[in-house]
């Protein structure tokens, strides 16, 4: 005799932030939640993203392609479905500003926001010349070893500019940087001007992102502390 399915019905529903399609979605299980642990343990950038995304996969009834889901959006509903999993108040090491005494401080998973205006992005470069932009998804990371290396570097932000532009638009013709050789990207996005490069910097500096504020008083010196929470790994880490 099989033993029964428990909790796999979905129970809650959200809003994708970037094309504000509603899904519906069930907490995880002790089977991605496992898989979520042993993620965190590795301390492998690579694996805990890929352990995000498929517990997005999985925890999402209608099917969405994680591969081309942005950044903001899987740090949404990821939290989202965390959130509704093992409770919205979560502990996160917090370090004072001024003793460096590192505070255990919880937080509200449902005070969370999504603050930046989700637009589609044109940028005009010359009167005949216009980049079509996108927002990079995990799964782009996850392929690019320099952006997955956590060095704050001119090499990220080069590689963070590339990944976000989707297409070169000319009068004659559209051209994807997909199809495009990595020398050739590079020898582009060099001979832009000084002008140009600060639009699409610009674009990426303002894609949306989860945000929390975060107020403590130091445990050790007594120290006000006011901080602000980015994206999964402030959250999680």
């Amino acid at each position: 005799m099989a033993l029964p399915r428990l909790n796999e019905s979905s129970q809650y529903e959200l809003t994708i932030p970037s094309n504000g399609s509603t899904v519906r979605y069930r907490p995880f299980l002790v089977k991605e939640q496992k898989n979520l642990l042993i993620a965190y343990e590795s301390q492998d950038q690579k694996q805990i993203i890929g352990a995000i995304l498929s517990c997005i996969s999985n925890c999402v009834e209608e099917s969405i392609d994680i591969t081309k889901l942005s950044t903001f959006d899987a740090d949404y509903i990821f939290t989202k479905i965390r959130s509704k999993s093992v409770g919205e108040k979560v502990t996160v090491g917090a370090k004072c500003s001024e003793c460096k005494h590192n505070n255990d401080v919880e937080i509200d998973l449902d005070k969370i926001e999504l603050i930046g205006e989700v637009k589609p992005g044109v940028i005009p470069i010359t009167e005949s010349v216009n980049l079509k932009m996108k927002y990079p998804n995990y799964y782009e990371f996850m392929q690019n070893e320099i952006i997955m290396s956590e060095n704050v570097s001119s090499e990220i932000i080069f590689e963070m500019l590339a990944t976000c532009i989707e297409s070169v638009m000319t009068e004659e013709e559209n051209i994807l940087l997909k199809d495009e050789p990595k020398e050739e990207i590079e020898r582009f996005i060099n001979s832009l001007t000084t002008e140009q490069f600060t639009k699409v910097r610009e674009y990426v500096d303002k894609i949306p992102k989860i945000v929390l504020d975060l107020n403590f008083i130091c445990e050790s010196c007594q120290h006000k502390n006011y901080n602000r929470l980015e994206g999964l790994q402030d959250f999680f880490s």
